[in-house]
Parts: structure tokens; C-alpha cells; sequence
């Protein structure tokens, strides 16, 4: 049962991943005063890409075609580790917040690699500045899973769901930290303003859609996947700790409270991108310093 419980999860996050970018975009569209596509488009645009031909440079290597695809299984195995109305997941096991992080680099390793394996000056530079704000990020989600670790006396994160949920509901102020770090950390690695614009296409001023210039067909459609569930695994990890009290012993209804949870923390994306404009590539590293630095101080307050 545990198992059939912890594949209803996973089938559940990949099919409500596309509909999360598709309210991100809906709510921001509409704040402006437009209409906008509806919440389904990006379920149209992977099922059109899908059934396109996929064309590879001449230049590309055996990465470009593999490469798609481990950067969607290694997002694929990290939501394995999140619970998403249950604590019962597919892989759960001590010192999984490790293979987390560990997993989630390996996806962003390999889109690196797939921008340079194009033989594209734009695919190089879009790798080069992915690498660089990765470097930045990773380290402060590393503290905030840790800091989380240290709190509930477990690297489990199943473990860590469950002593959420069954813990009296307070906001310490190294959960306030670990919040604002995570939101940066977030709005980092999903190519979300000020990092990144994901509604651009100027060359110059790309960063993952650089990596994917070349890409088309099936291929592009599974790095649109990809980035949905990215997106998605991050807002489930923020909702899963800072909204336990959202949670009850039915399972229709946590599948209720959980889209209900992805929803509200989607709405500060939105305002967000709507609020500020694009940093400069130079000055994304102080933001990242910036997340970096509340992370620790949550790390520190802990103890405090």
C-alpha cells in the first residue's frame, strides 16, 4: 500500500507541474491587465513539441540526445524523495536530503552539458552563467536542508514531513530566514526574474533558455518537463514546511490542501516578477551572497 501511495504521489506532482507554470504565468498576465493563454497551455505546448521532430546539430555528440533525458529522471528521482500529501514516497532512507542536493546537481550538470554540446557560442555562454549561479545556489539550499535536519533530528525527509506535520504549528525566526533564503535559492535555479527572464528570447541576456536554443521536437519537450517539475519540487519543499497545519488523515483531502498550498506560494512568484525588473548578470551574485547569508542565519539562530 505504501508503494501504490508513493507512485499516486509522483504521478500526482508530474501532472499538476505543467498546470503550476501555467497559474505562474496566468496570474502575472492578469495583474498586467491582459488575458493571457489559459492554466492548460502548457500541457498543449508539450503534447505539440512531442509530436515534432527532433533536430540535432551536426556538431552535437551522443550527449545531446542522453542528456534530456537524465535531467528528467534525475528531477524525476528527487521527487521520489518529497512527500506530497503523504509521507509513504518511493525513496526514502537516512541521509536522503544528501542524495537530494546530490541528484538535483546532476540534472543541472547535465543541461550545462547539453548547451556546450550544441557547438553554439549561445549555448556555451548560457552553460557558463547556469554553472556559475548554480555554484551559488546549491551551497545555500545545502544550509537550508541541513538547518531542517538539525531541527527534526533527522536527514530523512519523509521523517522530517512527519515531525513537521505532527509538531505544535509555530514560525521561529530561523524559519522566517530559511524562507527568504529558499525563495531566492528558488527564483535562482528556475531562471525566474531578477536571475533570469524566462518570457525572453534576447541572446544576450539568456540563461537556461540559452542552454536549449538548439533544441526542438521531443527533446524541447522534455526540457519543458523538466523545468516544470523543478519548479514544483522547490514551492512543494516551501509548502511542506511552513504550512503543516494544512494537513489531515484523508487523502483526498491533503491532495486538496497540497494543490490549495502549491497555489498560494505561487502567487509571491508572480508578484514578484511583476515587481522588479531583470539584475544585471554582474549583480546576481550579491543577491545570491545575499540568500547565502540569511540561510546562515537561520543555520545560527537554530542554535540560538
Amino acid at each position: 500500500m505504501d508503494k501504490v501511495i508513493g507512485v499516486l504521489q509522483l504521478v500526482l506532482f508530474v501532472a499538476i507541474a505543467p498546470a503550476t507554470k501555467g497559474f505562474i504565468h496566468k496570474l502575472k498576465l492578469n495583474l498586467r491587465g491582459q488575458k493571457g493563454p489559459s492554466i492548460i497551455q502548457p500541457y498543449k505546448d508539450i503534447f505539440k513539441l512531442l509530436k515534432k521532430e527532433s533536430i540535432i546539430s551536426q556538431d552535437a555528440s551522443f550527449i545531446s540526445r542522453i542528456a534530456p533525458i537524465i535531467v528528467l529522471l534525475a528531477l524525476i528521482v528527487n521527487v521520489c524523495f518529497i512527500p506530497v500529501f503523504s509521507p509513504h514516497t518511493l525513496l526514502s532512507f537516512t541521509g536522503d536530503v544528501i542524495a537530494f542536493i546530490y541528484v538535483f546537481g546532476l540534472s543541472t550538470f547535465f543541461m550545462a552539458l547539453y548547451g556546450m554540446d550544441q557547438g553554439s557560442a549561445f549555448g556555451g555562454l548560457g552553460s557558463a552563467r547556469e554553472m556559475t549561479i548554480a555554484s551559488l545556489a546549491e551551497p545555500t539550499l545545502m544550509m537550508i536542508m541541513f538547518t531542517f535536519s538539525l531541527e527534526y533530528n533527522t536527514s530523512n525527509i519523509s521523517e522530517i514531513f512527519i515531525r513537521v506535520h505532527n509538531s505544535s504549528f509555530s514560525v521561529p525566526i530561523a524559519y522566517v530566514f530559511s524562507l527568504l533564503a529558499l525563495f531566492f535559492v528558488s527564483m535562482a535555479e528556475n531562471a525566474r526574474i531578477p536571475f533570469d527572464n524566462p518570457e525572453t528570447h534576447l541572446e544576450l541576456t539568456m540563461v537556461h533558455e540559452a542552454m536549449i536554443l538548439e533544441a526542438s521536437g521531443k527533446y524541447l519537450a522534455i526540457f519543458e518537463l523538466s523545468s516544470y517539475i523543478k519548479l514544483l519540487l522547490f514551492i512543494s519543499i516551501a509548502s511542506n514546511i511552513f504550512l503543516p497545519f494544512l494537513y489531515s488523515s484523508n487523502i483526498l483531502l491533503n491532495i486538496l490542501f497540497y494543490i490549495l498550498k502549491v497555489f498560494l506560494f505561487s502567487i509571491p512568484i508572480s508578484i514578484v516578477e511583476l515587481s522588479i525588473a531583470k539584475f544585471r548578470f554582474f549583480r546576481i551574485p550579491d543577491l545570491l551572497m545575499i540568500s547565502f547569508t540569511l540561510a546562515v542565519l537561520g543555520f545560527v539562530l537554530y542554535y540560538a
